[in-house]
C-alpha cells in the first residue's frame, strides 16, 4: 500500500463510539472538545480521565471494520492499537479472530450465556475479536488522554489513544 497515509496514533471513524462519563458518544463530534473518558487506571482498574485535542487526524485513509464477539464493531485506520487481554498493545493489522482484548464488560472466564441471537456460548472472559474486513476509506479521529494514554471504545474493548 505504497503512499497510504496513516494516524499516527490510534484513530476511530467520526461514527465510532467512545465510552465516556456521561455514556457513549461518536468520537466525530467531539472535534475541539474534551471529554471524560474511561480509561484503565495505571493501578489496573477502570475509572475516568479527560481525553483532549480531538481532531481529524487524517482523511480519507483506509479503514477496518472490527467486529467482536458482542456483536458490537468500530471502524478503525490500519494503525490503530488496541490493548490484549494481557495489557499488550495489539495492533489492528496483527489482530485475527478469537485474539482476546482488555475489556471492561464480559461475563467471567467459563460463564455460559445466551446471546442475542439465541445460541448459547461460554464466555471467554473477555471481548473477542470476530472478524476484521476492510471497510473503503473515511476521514479518522484522534486526541490524547490524560494519565493513562487510552479509552475504551463502546464495544467493550481498550484502545491506545
Amino acid at each position: 500500500m505504497r503512499g497510504e497515509r496513516r494516524c499516527e496514533r490510534g484513530c476511530l471513524t467520526g461514527e465510532s463510539l467512545i465510552e465516556s462519563v456521561d455514556g457513549p458518544v461518536a468520537i466525530g463530534g467531539l472535534a475541539g472538545k474534551s471529554v471524560t473518558v474511561m480509561t484503565r487506571l495505571p493501578d489496573g482498574r477502570i475509572g475516568f480521565r479527560l481525553f483532549s485535542k480531538i481532531a481529524v487526524a487524517a482523511s480519507a485513509v483506509p479503514i477496518l471494520r472490527v467486529t467482536f464477539d458482542n456483536g458490537l464493531s468500530v471502524a478503525v485506520d490500519h494503525g490503530h492499537v488496541f490493548y490484549g487481554r494481557d495489557g499488550a498493545e495489539r495492533p489492528v493489522t496483527s489482530l485475527a479472530p478469537g485474539d482476546l482484548l482488555d475489556s471492561f464488560a464480559y461475563y467471567p472466564e467459563g460463564y455460559v450465556f445466551r446471546r442475542k441471537d439465541g445460541a448459547m456460548q461460554t464466555s471467554a472472559g473477555a471481548v473477542a475479536i470476530a472478524s476484521i474486513e476492510p471497510a473503503g476509506v473515511a476521514d479518522v479521529f484522534g486526541g490524547t488522554v490524560r494519565e493513562t494514554g487510552s479509552y475504551f471504545v463502546t464495544a467493550g474493548v481498550r484502545c491506545k489513544a
